[in-house]
């Protein structure tokens, strides 16, 4: 369930950026025209459209699935430059093919005068040279908004892309704060380069159920992961489900971890809900921000699991209204004074049967 999850998101995100290939293509078909229009004359533009989906499709689905994170211990400029280079050979793989296909049954000739005349009337030409630097322009956009994407989350680079959130609104939205337990001492063990890479892999393993239950991934700080959700008794459901297959997924994968660094990391969260402002800031460096009461409060309920000795804590705000789902243990703590808050909050413990 949460792999088949991750194949839909990435699925949206092709489908998005195969369809901004078609189109651009419109554009490459008039720059060509422009070069040699008897390449194009008497051709069909829905089947240039159709032909240049297909290979946007395949460029894009290798990108997406195999390239995107390939070399991501690469410099980010190597790593632009490796994946161009690929994204080149398999430009001529697909374009090989497709023409090929083209030709022999239009023209009813072998594949051997195909290739032929694919080297002379259109690889060795100037449209084809302007194709190819379109190609490249549009696989760099492509690699671009991919990294922009990362950047933002799912969702988040539509929203920037709109404007949504250039003037502040008021959101009424779910937090959790979730950070590994013991990271100081784990830290201290592993050293400080091999704990980065258990923060890597712990982060990497436990975004499958935060895409799985339509979380947001607000920021990273240090060992901690803030997690967003608007507030609906939907996603109330989500965020305990999210927990649940978080909790039994690192549990599952107890023998990875043991096996790269010598322990297993177990993780605590504080859950809480209410109005907050959502904005974009920052001049030269721009970011989404919320800010309100609401976030200190759930910072706050997450500080005091260690001291109430409680994996995962709720407030009672978060409660209100919504009977827990089924399999979901929630008991009442009391109220409990939090540092910087004049009120007592009422704070309630999460367990799974």
């Amino acid at each position: 369930m949460p792999s088949r999850r991750i194949v839909y998101y990435k699925l949206q995100v092709l489908t998005n950026i195969t369809v901004i290939w078609v189109v651009f293509a419109f554009l490459f078909l008039y720059n060509i025209i422009l070069i040699e229009k008897r390449l194009v004359t008497g051709r069909s533009l829905l089947l240039f459209s159709l032909a240049f989906a297909i290979i946007g499709f395949v460029i894009s689905a290798a990108l997406v699935f195999y390239l995107k994170n390939a070399f991501r211990n690469y410099p980010l400029w190597l790593s632009v430059l490796v994946k161009l280079a690929l994204t080149f050979a398999l430009f001529i793989l697909v374009a090989f093919i497709i023409l090929a296909f083209y030709f022999v049954f239009s023209s009813h000739k072998n594949i051997n005068e195909y290739a032929n005349n694919f080297y002379e009337n259109v690889f060795f030409t100037r449209a084809f040279l302007i194709f190819i630097i379109d190609l490249g322009i549009m696989a760099l956009m492509t690699i671009l908004i991919l990294e922009v994407i990362d950047k933002y989350g799912p969702g988040g680079f539509w929203s920037m892309m709109r404007g949504q959130y250039n003037k502040p609104k008021i959101e009424n939205r779910i937090f959790i704060f979730l950070d590994i337990n013991n990271s100081t001492t784990i830290a201290e063990r592993l050293g400080h380069t091999k704990y980065f890479r258990l923060l890597r892999d712990f982060f990497s393993d436990i975004t499958i159920p935060i895409l799985a239950n339509g979380g947001e991934i607000y920021q990273y700080i240090g060992d901690e992961v803030v997690l967003s959700w608007k507030n609906t008794t939907a996603n109330k459901i989500k965020c305990f489900k999210f927990l649940r297959n978080a909790f039994f997924l690192i549990k599952r994968k107890e023998a990875k971890y043991m096996k790269r660094y010598g322990v297993c990391p177990t993780f605590k969260a504080g859950i809480h809900s209410g109005e907050i402002t959502a904005g974009v800031i920052g001049i030269i460096k721009k970011d989404l921000t919320y800010s309100g009461d609401t976030l200190n409060t759930a910072a706050r309920i997450r500080s005091k699991c260690h001291e109430l000795e409680k994996s995962f804590v709720i407030s009672g705000e978060f409660l209100e209204n919504f009977s827990t789902p089924f399999s979901y243990q929630v008991n009442e703590i009391g109220e409990i004074e939090l540092k910087g808050k004049e009120e007592k909050e009422k704070l309630y413990s999460l367990s799974f049967e």
